[in-house]
């Protein structure tokens, strides 16, 4: 990476690095977390490189449906030790301006945001939802069978159902969901994640999950099982 940036392409870099680990499946939370990894040094460059990482940082961490509690803190904290008058001095009026709006912005609303206790990168409840509903209506219906889109969704999720038991109880309630909805069968499949279902104890997933976002999954999965 460059030296010596320049205002418009770090913020252009860092996009297109966050977008990368986006398009390659990864969540909001995993794909913003690898992207600050790679930009953490070089907010030590100079205060126009440690505001830029800093806002940019902070805005896509209003655009998750939570945030971690401690990345809220260190966010606040972050934005509020930047020098002002180093920055005025290394930018433009115009650009110093539209920094100090951004940063308030953030300030303004990080503490509205639902607060994330889990320490784990992961998908979050209604993103993983909305994130399977979308993936499974884009098969191919005509083309492939049951068990060929169910093999082709938990594929697609299998890493996401690795990383945290919420997660995965989420794509296969929400698989089934979808195969009820749309008349499709997947026995051996649906057998498989109904004993799954069935052995589930809500109270395993922990602060993974809201305790709305609990009592939510439980209703589903119910409904669910009373329809297998």
């Amino acid at each position: 990476m460059s030296l010596k940036w320049e205002y418009e392409e770090l913020f252009e870099s860092f996009m297109e690095d966050y977008l990368s680990y986006k398009n390659a499946n990864m969540s909001d939370s995993e794909s913003l977390a690898r992207t600050y990894n790679v930009y953490e040094a070089i907010q030590n460059q100079g205060e126009m490189e440690k505001a830029i990482i800093h806002i940019l940082y902070g805005e896509l961490l209003l655009k998750q449906s939570k945030v971690l509690v401690t990345a809220k803190e260190t966010t606040k904290k972050d934005l509020l030790s930047l020098d002002l008058n180093k920055l005025k001095n290394v930018v433009t009026d115009e650009q110093f301006k539209d920094l100090l709006i951004r940063r308030d912005r953030i300030l303004q609303e990080i503490d509205t945001k639902p607060l994330d206790y889990y320490p784990v990168v992961r998908w979050y409840y209604f993103e993983m939802t909305n994130n399977v509903r979308e993936y499974f209506q884009n098969q191919n219906f005509e083309a492939c069978s049951g068990e060929d889109i169910v093999n082709n969704v938990l594929e697609r999720f299998k890493r996401d159902c690795k990383n945290t038991l919420s997660e995965n109880i989420t794509v296969k309630t929400t698989l089934v969901e979808m195969l009820l909805l749309n008349n499709i069968g997947a026995y051996e499949h649906i057998k498989n994640i109904k004993s799954e279902l069935e052995q589930f104890d809500i109270n395993d997933v922990g602060e993974q999950l809201s305790e709305d976002e609990k009592a939510d999954l439980s209703i589903r999965i119910k409904a669910v099982l009373r329809k297998l």
